[in-house]
């Protein structure tokens, strides 16, 4: 058996991080206030929502209650313990998606009382994966549940849900499980399973985890394998690498040295370490030592968020970092020279001037020739619409489908006399967007973010050979 299946909770004393939650429940099962609600779980994954529906179903049968936990000794403990009942079910709502499903599994079977069980229970995991149709079927009978009857349902992704579920449940907000009760239980674990291990090595798991209960034992379980739980075989065995290789990297991007960058990229790579997870651990680093070198810091952070934006859809992950790097260094390079000759235009560039703070400086200025002017309202304009913007605008969109194509697909190529040209570098997303309606609806977000009104033009570009354009 697994670790994370071994040390999955069984009682509500055992759930760590959800006191907040698993103090309510078992003080509703103690004072025998088992009403006939549903419930919802959710966020986020793997914070022990699944684990927590099924201590409460046994809480709510239990034959012998131990101050508000199930004895799981009892016979219908054990009965839902090892699935020897048809009065406990659990759905996964992703692969029985569609209203047959619903009515087969659910509906068909409600007229019938439990057979072995005080209740019947029903737990739909990731229920946001319901059709509409599935929702509407299944909307009645939780609207009016038989006595002998409770749904508890899970998800990660709450808005999903009708509003007309949501509203029939009684509602419960997991968290992210806090860092340091995430570490005792490592801890614990370790001692029980007689695991020698380094403070630092379940530091790492820890915030490798992501505040995952599951991934985070899991770990520990894939590690275990060379029996000690230190840093060295934490690092080698899940291709991440600790804080003085991330200190020693940032340092190297501080030279603003191309060669130098590039060859240490491909050491890293070279290492089998998982160039994804380095990215996310660079930002955990920053977010943790922030204080230590603000500017510097906040500058490179907005690079290696656009590496884990890329490198999901491009197969050579370190060209993706030799790319996204080299924009950083040639930045900072053209900066430089800027500064020495064309102090003026530098201002303009960093500063993020209003309209009439531009004009007003000109007018000061009587010396100032014509086609300066020209030119300043062009760098104006270029400083207000760009990718950071677009970043914003791309969030107020409903769609989610096309909120994820705008995101990981879409870059600004150019804003040219009120006209914004867009490259896109997904077939998919190009569709979607040269649909009128969806043309209107960027062109209105785009004019109530701005206060000014720009035309999109829609420009197709094949994935590599963006990629590569990059790099000239």
């Amino acid at each position: 058996m697994s670790l994370a299946n071994k040390y999955r909770p069984t009682t509500f004393d055992t759930t760590v991080g959800q006191e907040h939650i698993t103090d309510i429940l078992k003080s509703k099962i103690k004072n025998s206030q088992q009403s006939n609600h549903n419930y919802l779980f959710f966020w986020p994954r793997w914070t022990w929502k699944t684990s927590v529906a099924r201590i409460l179903s046994k809480a709510m049968n239990c034959l012998d209650l131990q101050d508000g936990n199930p004895c799981n000794k009892c016979a219908n403990c054990i009965a839902i313990n090892e699935w020897k009942t048809l009065d406990y079910v659990e759905i996964d709502a992703a692969s029985h998606t569609w209203v047959d499903n619903i009515r087969e599994e659910i509906l068909a079977k409600t007229d019938y009382p439990p057979t072995q069980l005080k209740k019947k229970i029903y737990v739909i995991d990731e229920v946001h994966m319901l059709s509409k149709w599935a929702f509407n079927a299944l909307l009645k009978t939780i609207e009016e549940p038989k006595d002998y009857m409770s749904f508890i349902l899970a998800t990660t992704e709450i808005e999903k849900v009708p509003e007309t579920i949501v509203s029939r449940c009684q509602v419960f907000n997991f968290k992210k499980i806090p860092t340091d009760k995430m570490i005792a239980r490592l801890q614990e674990i370790c001692k029980q399973e007689n695991l020698w291990y380094e403070d630092e090595a379940l530091d790492l798991i820890e915030r490798m985890a992501e505040w995952c209960a599951r991934d985070a034992v899991k770990y520990i379980d894939q590690v275990s394998v060379f029996g000690d739980i230190s840093v060295k075989n934490v690092t080698n065995l899940l291709g991440i690498v600790g804080d003085n290789t991330i200190k020693e990297f940032l340092e190297i991007i501080k030279s603003w040295d191309r060669a130098q960058i590039f060859t240490r990229v491909d050491e890293v790579h070279s290492q089998w370490i998982d160039l994804a997870q380095f990215a996310k651990q660079v930002i955990m680093y920053i977010d943790h030592h922030l204080m230590e070198d603000v500017e510097f810091f906040l500058k490179i952070s907005e690079f290696f968020g656009e590496i884990l934006s890329m490198i999901r859809y491009y197969p050579y992950p370190n060209m993706v970092y030799k790319i996204v790097l080299n924009k950083c260094v040639s930045g900072d390079e053209t900066q430089v020279e800027m500064k020495k000759e064309k102090p003026s235009k530098v201002i303009l560039n960093e500063t993020k001037w209003s309209e009439e703070s531009i004009w007003s400086k000109q007018d000061s200025s009587s010396q100032a020739p014509q086609n300066d002017t020209v030119e300043t309202k062009k760098v104006e304009q270029q400083s207000e619409i760009n990718d950071e913007l677009f970043s914003k605008i791309w969030d107020q969109i409903d769609s989610k489908t096309l909120q994820h194509g705008l995101k990981n697909f879409v870059h600004v190529k150019s804003v040219i006399d009120w006209r914004i040209e867009l490259i896109v570098i997904d077939k998919m997303t190009e569709i979607s967007l040269k649909k009128e309606e969806n043309q209107k609806l960027l062109e209105q977000k785009i004019l109530e973010s701005t206060g000014k009104s720009y035309s999109i033009d829609i420009e197709y570009m094949d994935k590599d050979a963006y990629f590569s354009q990059m790099m000239l």
